[in-house]
């Protein structure tokens, strides 16, 4: 038989335990509560799919491709263009899309069959919204932020 003074010990023992993990418990909800700022100060860094990009969602090939924008990017057939699209209808240095002020805006460069965002020919820089369907010769991007 196991005495009394054992059942007694592992009682104050599990009450111990209890304790202590009721105090771990409290610290952290009280860490987390009191630094909202400090979370939210250190920004999560972004991947790669994270980021702004153009899909080519309609073309004769690379459909499903994406064009990532981290910088100034011109589309057309000329070989200098960050997305150079084999294309007949476009032209060598059609359109651009860059950042101004956090947001992304497409331009047509005097191309010659123009071109188009939503259907509708743009004759100046126009901000890009999420969804937006830019469309060169028979190539389609669709921008995603």
């Amino acid at each position: 038989m196991i005495p009394n003074v054992v059942f007694i010990s592992l009682r104050y023992v599990f009450l111990g335990l209890l304790f202590i993990f009721l105090i771990v418990v409290v610290r952290a909800i009280y860490r987390d509560v009191n630094a909202p700022e400090e979370a939210a100060s250190r920004a999560p860094r972004k991947k790669k799919n994270d980021l702004p990009h153009l899909a080519i969602v309609a073309a004769d090939r690379n459909l499903g491709a994406k064009c990532y924008l981290v910088d100034e990017v011109r589309i057309g057939r000329a070989g200098d263009c960050q997305v150079a699209i084999d294309d007949t209808y476009a032209s060598q240095q059609h359109a651009r899309v860059y950042e101004s002020d956090g947001s992304y805006f497409v331009e047509d460069l005097g191309s010659t069959n123009g071109t188009y965002v939503n259907g509708r020919k743009i004759s100046y820089p126009l901000e890009l919204r999420q969804g937006d369907r830019i469309k060169i010769g028979k190539t389609v991007f669709e921008y995603r932020p």
